[in-house]
């Protein structure tokens, strides 16, 4: 937008979708009341980062149509009263602020489904966070919280969850982690999750070299260059520091990735310090030939789910599928078996699929690591078995036109039909005890794998495995 004057004294307000007026650029707007009632059309605001701690009754006036409003790096010490009366809101942003306590009092209850609160100073959540009964995915982590209210448990449609990095010490209540379609959730960086401090994997930082200009990929917590180490081309990966992204810090990143070893799972050769502390700046990981991503993240319409294949994986077949569905299972049930591992962001747009063929999965940003004997190492586990099976149900849904029998959404799920239905048969009830609602019914991946390696459509996918492991 070159100038707020013509935007509020034109008819381009008349029609207007969205509108960006971040950095403050948008103060005098916000302190004229009467200027609102002219976006008719208005859905997306963005007044992120304009040193505000409050908003005018007069925004009331976008309640007709406004659903994604980003309120983040901002001064809020509380949800303003506003907020409640618009009923359309379905993504909310106030990531960055001054909040100490998550209420639903001052939200729009019947609308909301995107609730992110990272970075702030939230050492309490209301038990009437319940009655936010549409909430889809909410981001809680970096914050000063200390236990979640049983109250959750109202939440019944809380599908992803993130936790890292807060101080709670008081077990996770039974009610909020058995919820019927939680799949995502992330823990580390709290006392409750295991993080074994090891040098396994730590390498000199000498010994790493990099090209700042040859970017490879960039995200939330780091951004992953080609470089060398040890006379190979890899990728390195710089951690952005004081990171506070929805996933957990450079440290249990790094710990998680000295324990997973596995052919079919993508994890750092090693990891290298900053040369003024102790605090971990990078990793190096294997720079795979010809991998590309086989998803996209999520968006404000899929919410919680992938949206749609990358184009540079529009096309799969139905072995690479098969494939994809093994590969992934085989790797989760290893690291969830052999080092209590819970990935927390098992999605197509962190499978990579490599030249060769091979699907391996990727990014332990948002993962924690559990004890294997305690009693809820199932529950963290049939978690993301039900993650699992959202990732099978899009590859069926995305490459082969089948509908997977799916007891925790309605067919028409994010207004699509998702196909031709499934043929009965052994594959058709491994799925349909993954995608229920019942965690306590739900396979284990060593259930999982086993039944797979039984299905003749998988011989090739199994033999294919092998093969990579044995390379």
């Amino acid at each position: 937008m070159s100038d707020l004057a013509d935007l509020v004294d034109s008819n381009t307000n008349e029609t207007c979708e969205e509108l960006t007026l971040s950095n403050g650029i948008g103060t005098g707007l916000l302190q004229n009341d009467s200027v609102w009632c002219r976006f008719k059309f208005l859905k997306k605001l963005d007044l992120n980062n304009s040193e505000l701690s409050t908003l005018p009754s007069g925004i009331e006036a976008l309640s007709p149509t406004l659903e994604i409003l980003f309120l983040s790096e901002n001064n809020f010490e509380a949800f303003p009263e506003c907020l409640g009366n618009l009923n359309r809101l379905r993504m909310l942003s106030l990531r960055g602020n001054r909040l100490t306590e998550l209420s639903s009092s001052n939200l729009p209850k019947k609308s909301l489904v995107w609730l992110i609160l990272t970075n702030n100073q939230i050492s309490r959540i209301d038990p009437n966070v319940g009655e936010l009964k549409e909430l889809r995915k909410l981001m809680l982590s970096h914050n000063k919280l200390s236990s979640i209210p049983s109250e959750l448990e109202g939440c019944k449609n809380l599908e992803l969850v993130r936790l890292a990095n807060n101080e709670i010490t008081t077990e996770l209540p039974k009610e909020f982690v058995t919820l019927p379609k939680l799949a995502w959730i992330s823990l580390a960086g709290n006392p409750i999750a295991h993080c074994p401090q090891t040098k396994e994997k730590e390498i000199l930082k000498s010994s790493v070299s990099f090209t700042e200009s040859d970017v490879l990929g960039k995200g939330a917590s780091g951004i992953v260059y080609a470089g060398k180490y040890s006379g190979k081309d890899v990728a390195v990966k710089i951690f952005k520091q004081q990171s506070m992204g929805s996933d957990g810090n450079p440290e249990d990143e790094a710990a998680i990735n000295a324990l997973i070893d596995h052919p079919l799972a993508v994890s750092a050769l090693g990891f290298f310090l900053c040369d003024e502390n102790e605090k971990h700046e990078g990793m190096v990981m294997p720079l795979l030939d010809g991998a590309k991503t086989i998803g996209r993240v999520p968006s404000f319409d899929t919410v919680t789910r992938d949206a749609g294949p990358t184009n540079d994986a529009i096309d799969l077949d139905r072995e690479s599928v098969l494939s994809i569905v093994w590969n992934v299972a085989t790797a989760l049930e290893h690291v969830h078996r052999k080092a209590g591992v819970s990935n927390g962001d098992v999605y197509l747009h962190n499978i990579l699929m490599c030249k060769v063929g091979t699907a391996r999965i990727s990014d332990w940003g948002a993962s924690f690591i559990y004890d294997g004997n305690h009693d809820f190492a199932d529950v963290f586990e049939r978690i993301e078995v039900l993650a699992f099976g959202r990732l099978v149900q899009d590859l069926f849904d995305w490459y082969l036109n089948s509908s997977l029998p799916d007891l925790t959404e309605p067919a028409d799920f994010l207004g699509r039909t998702r196909g031709v239905p499934l043929e009965s048969g052994p594959f058709y009830d491994l799925v349909q005890s993954i995608l229920q609602p019942d965690q306590h019914k739900r396979p284990s991946f060593k259930e999982i794998k086993s039944t797979l390696s039984q299905l003749p459509e998988f011989e090739r996918a199994r033999h294919a495995a092998d093969r990579v492991a044995c390379s």
